[in-house]
């Protein structure tokens, strides 16, 4: 009987783990600590903007998702979209509940970052629905060659940093923006990796353009570059203390050994 319990107790802390990662909350957790971080490193407790960040990440990406999982089972053998067509029902309840607190916390947020916003919103929603057709076929954003990986860039760089900085009413530290770019850009190349298989070849991603290889040490070139703008806002602008400073350094060299690990499993 205590063999049959832990085996349970496994096999539901897996069936967790699993829902996690295909509801995109790890993703959502993601956005909600970069806009965090940027908060805390101006001596900002703000948790409104925040918290829309991340139940907007969890809404936008699992419609995303949840849009394309059946035509994307019949383009493909793949278990990744097997177990979101299998949770869909969760993942619509997930999708809805998230809208609603997203819009919730919109309400509350400054109407100083509404412009922004909504320009950062436009993309999100051109990127996952088709808005435009070319010679009979509706495309996406993200069916544009080249732009797939830097749209994501983009957007989750300004949600993070530049629309903080505008609601604490600081000016744009580019630096600052160029280092959370290369992060976001390098962490991004591992999941257009793994789409490898199932991206066209006509969006030519960068794995498509540079091949697995070099695309990786392109993200690892990335993260050094970010690793180097840290080394001289902490020596040079002292804008980090020690622990500050080693905690992002850490993050940094974590997400290097992920990118170099990467692969279209």
């Amino acid at each position: 009987m205590k063999n049959i319990s832990i085996f349970e107790a496994m096999r539901f802390i897996f069936k967790i783990v699993d829902f996690i990662v295909v509801s995109n909350l790890y993703v959502a957790a993601g956005t909600f600590s970069l806009s965090w971080l940027t908060f805390q490193f101006y001596g900002s407790d703000n948790l409104v903007y925040p918290l829309f960040v991340f139940f907007s990440t969890l809404f936008a990406y699992n419609f995303m998702r949840l849009v394309r999982v059946k035509p994307m089972l019949e383009e493909g053998d793949s278990s990744r979209h097997k177990n979101i067509y299998r949770y869909r029902a969760y993942l619509w309840a997930t999708c809805l509940l998230a809208a609603f607190t997203a819009l919730f916390f919109f309400l509350q947020v400054d109407a100083i970052i509404l412009n922004t916003l909504i320009v950062m919103g436009v993309i999100s929603i051109a990127y996952s629905l088709p808005l435009y057709k070319n010679n009979g076929q509706w495309l996406r954003l993200r069916d544009l060659p080249f732009i797939k990986i830097f749209l994501i860039a983009l957007v989750w760089t300004v949600v993070s940093t530049i629309i903080p900085m505008q609601i604490v009413q600081v000016p744009i530290n580019w630096l600052k923006v160029l280092e959370r770019f290369c992060f976001v850009l390098a962490i991004t190349i591992p999941f257009d990796i793994r789409d490898l298989k199932f991206d066209s070849s006509e969006l030519y991603t960068l794995p498509q353009v540079l091949g697995i290889k070099k695309s990786k040490y392109l993200g690892v070139s990335l993260l050094l570059v970010a690793e180097m703008i840290l080394f001289y806002e902490y020596y040079f602008l002292n804008l980090y203390n020690l622990a500050g400073a080693l905690a992002i350094y850490i993050a940094y060299e974590f997400a290097a050994v992920l990118v170099y690990k990467a692969d279209t499993s």
